[in-house]
């Protein structure tokens, strides 16, 4: 099983008593967004019919799909700028990353701390894994009455009120009022979810803030009693219900031709949990170019982490905010990048009846991500194989835009 299970258990019997177990307790919480993000569009990848996105009944199947991803996204950077304004930030004595080893999921893997245990797993879209998406999202009033022990969670509400009980009892240990300038650190404007909702990201600067971050997190996964939009498990619900549907055209009867159960006819016949390792020649190299764009987000995220806001100011007029390029390159490497590979990769058949996916795996980027992207996608044998990569507008050119920085 994968190195999701290996973690020390965090929680502590009598709550959260200490910087140290709050450090823990954000990490994994970073740790558990991230492990959701691979799965969510994986099976969004996998639906052949997002060309007939027009004649889908209800919202998109495919379009929630990746606005869910991009709002757990958007959890990460909610956690992680709650870890920097409490500086929380050093986890057992090691700055956390998320370009990491250590951080980057594998699948299958159960997800941290929680019980009953649940796999998570990069897989075609189905009825079933859209039922197991509904148990990471699972609201604490549907939770099951399964006894746990101390060091684990039925649900993610659950850790985080366990987490924001301790942001509380901690507050006063915590340099929060006008010295702490953390929040020039902290992920604050370039975000855009065309498919998802209203929440941006949120500079934590004090308790109130910090609780903040938490609720909307906990809004827009299980839903919450106030909540001003669907929440990902009611998405979730009407897309295993048909009601949300994949789009193609309607039968005579009414209903849609194709269902997220339709088999091959309007889903891919992607593999399961697929590795680079997986897949030979080219293929392989297109999804090591997955993997290398996937870690590129994360290296930037991290990079970002690490670039203070600069104040306008500060700036020479017409000069261009480094930081918030930096923000705006996150979002156009998804986009740009990671999707177009994604999309080639799911229409490659690999042998067996079955197609090739994305990897979501870990890929040494060296000391200069972009460039090892560039070097990546030039491979002669790859540009040979899916000519696609290149042109004036393709992903090769998409990377060039890119943000440059080292590691």
């Amino acid at each position: 099983m994968a190195h999701l299970t290996t973690r020390s258990a965090v929680r502590a019997i009598d709550g959260i008593t200490t910087l140290d177990e709050l450090a823990r307790h954000l990490a994994d919480a970073a740790r558990i967004e991230l492990s959701t993000i691979p799965p969510y569009l994986y099976a969004a990848y996998s639906l052949k019919t997002s060309g007939y996105s027009q004649w889908a009944q209800g919202a998109s199947a495919q379009r929630t799909l990746i606005g869910i991803a991009i709002e757990e996204m958007l959890h990460m950077a909610l956690v992680r700028n709650v870890m920097t304004a409490t500086k929380c930030d050093v986890v057992d004595g090691k700055e956390f990353r998320f370009y990491d080893q250590g951080t980057i999921p594998t699948y299958p893997g159960d997800m941290l701390h929680r019980v009953p245990p649940l796999t998570l797993e990069t897989q075609r879209i189905s009825t079933t894994a859209v039922e197991g998406f509904m148990e990471v999202e699972l609201p604490e009033s549907r939770q099951s009455q399964v006894s746990k022990p101390s060091d684990e969670y039925h649900t993610l509400g659950e850790l985080y009120d366990a987490i924001g009980k301790g942001i509380v009892a901690l507050s006063d240990q915590i340099a929060w009022g006008p010295e702490n300038t953390r929040w020039r650190q902290q992920y604050q404007r370039g975000y855009w979810n065309q498919w998802g909702g209203p929440p941006k990201p949120l500079p934590v600067v004090d308790q109130g803030s910090a609780l903040d971050a938490l609720h909307i997190i906990v809004e827009q996964g299980e839903g919450a009693p106030d909540e001003q939009e669907d929440s990902h498990y009611q998405k979730f619900t009407r897309i295993r219900d048909h009601v949300d549907g994949i789009g193609v055209v309607y039968d005579d009867s009414g209903k849609q031709k194709y269902t997220i159960d339709s088999g091959d006819e309007a889903v891919w016949p992607v593999v399961k949990n697929p590795k680079a390792t997986s897949f030979t020649g080219p293929v392989q190299t297109l999804a090591q170019l997955s993997d290398a764009a996937y870690c590129y987000v994360l290296a930037l995220l991290d990079k970002l982490y690490r670039t203070p806001a600069d104040d306008p100011a500060d700036r020479t007029p017409g000069q261009s905010s480094v930081r918030y390029g930096l923000e705006r390159g996150f979002v156009a490497a998804m986009q740009g990048v990671l999707s177009p590979v994604a999309g080639l990769l799911v229409a490659t058949p690999v042998g067996d009846g079955k197609n090739a996916g994305p990897t979501f795996g870990y890929y040494d980027l060296g000391s200069n991500p972009r460039q090892t992207l560039l070097d990546l996608c030039a491979e002669p044998a790859l540009m040979k194989a899916f000519p696609q990569l290149g042109g004036g507008d393709g992903v090769l050119h998409q990377i060039s835009l890119l943000p440059d920085f080292t590691i």
